[in-house]
């Protein structure tokens, strides 16, 4: 297990998230992508007051994170070539 300082307390991650979390680190925009999903899930600013709203604003953030991840692996793929 991992630590790590949120917002002054100490917690702990398992081994899955941390891996997550480097994983993500190295992938900006789809971290990004999952932050912007968890904002909506959350919905801190009650933005979303409609179940069918949140559903157009997820829907949309999913698109955009497949785009991202798509874009990733393209990158990726450009890099392995000789």
């Amino acid at each position: 297990m991992s630590e790590f300082m949120n917002h002054n307390q100490t917690v702990e991650l398992t081994s899955s998230a941390y891996e997550l979390a480097l994983r993500l680190q190295a992938h900006p925009n789809i971290s990004a992508r999952v932050l912007s999903i968890l904002a909506l899930v959350e919905n801190p600013d009650d933005n979303c007051e409609t179940a069918s709203g949140a559903e157009l604003e997820v829907v949309s953030e999913l698109q955009k994170l497949g785009n991202d991840a798509l874009q990733d692996w393209a990158n990726s793929q450009e890099k392995k070539k000789p």
